[in-house]
C-alpha cells in the first residue's frame, strides 16, 4: 500500500501523522477493515547536507489494535525516532498558528505520495511528493458548519489512494502597499474520498490542533 504523512514534535517527541486506516486498515466510512496491512511502515526521508534520501523503517505492530472512531476522525499520531543524519520539516507551527478563516481560500494544495506504478515505489523509492492544486471547496457553508471534516472537489486524476494522510494547505494571495503577499495556512489532513466523483474528505485543521494539544 501507499500513503502520505507529515511530522510534528511535542515535548521532544517526534510524531508521524497520517490517516488511521493507513496504520490498521480500519476504514471508518464502511465500518470494516480493508485489506491486509504490514507490521512496518517504510518512510522516505531526506538526509542532512545531501541531495539523497533514505528509508526509515517504523515498527507499527503494536498499533494494530487501534481503530479510528467511525463517528469522529481518521487520523493517528505515531511516535517515531528520527536518526540524527536525517532532516525533517515539521508542521506543528502551522497547526498551532491556525486561525479560522471567514472565506474560501483561493487555492488548496496537497502533497501526495501516490504513484501509478507501485513496483517503481518498491524498487527505488523514487516517488517524490508532488504539489497538487485542488479546484475548490464543495460548499463553503458546509465547511464552516461541520465540526470534524469537510469535502473538496478537484479536476482530473490528481488524487489517489496513496494521498491518504497528506497535509492540506490553504493559500491566499493578495497585495498591499504595492507588494504581493501569499498567506499559507494549515488546512487539515486528507483522509479519503471518491475518485470517480473527484471528491475528497479532509479532517478539519481545528480537530488536528485539538488532537495535537492532547499529545
Amino acid at each position: 500500500m501507499q500513503a502520505t504523512g507529515f511530522f510534528v514534535k511535542k515535548r521532544n517527541q517526534t510524531y508521524l501523522v497520517t490517516a488511521s486506516h493507513v496504520v490498521n486498515g480500519w476504514f471508518f466510512a464502511s465500518f470494516d477493515v480493508k485489506g491486509s496491512y504490514p507490521d512496518t511502515l517504510f518512510v522516505k526521508i531526506a538526509l542532512k547536507n545531501s541531495h539523497r534520501d533514505t528509508v526509515l523503517a517504523i515498527d507499527i505492530s503494536d498499533l494494530k489494535h487501534i481503530k479510528a472512531d467511525p463517528y469522529s476522525h481518521d487520523i493517528y499520531f505515531i511516535p517515531v525516532n528520527i536518526p540524527a543524519s536525517c532532516q525533517v520539516y515539521r508542521l506543528e507551527s502551522l497547526i498551532l498558528n491556525y486561525r479560522p478563516i471567514s472565506h474560501a481560500p483561493q487555492i488548496i494544495l496537497t502533497y501526495g505520495f501516490a504513484v501509478d506504478d507501485i513496483s517503481l515505489l518498491l524498487r527505488k523509492f523514487e516517488a517524490l511528493s508532488s504539489k497538487k492544486a485542488i479546484a475548490h471547496l464543495s460548499d463553503w457553508n458546509a465547511y464552516s458548519c461541520s465540526p470534524l471534516v469537510y469535502e473538496i472537489t478537484y479536476s482530473g486524476n490528481d488524487l489517489g489512494p496513496g494521498d491518504s494522510g497528506s497535509p492540506v494547505y490553504f493559500i491566499t494571495e493578495g497585495a498591499s502597499c504595492k507588494r504581493e503577499s501569499v498567506t499559507v495556512q494549515f488546512g487539515g489532513l486528507l483522509f479519503g474520498g471518491d475518485p470517480a466523483k473527484h471528491r475528497a474528505g479532509v479532517i478539519r485543521p481545528e480537530l488536528v490542533k485539538v488532537l495535537y494539544d492532547e499529545l
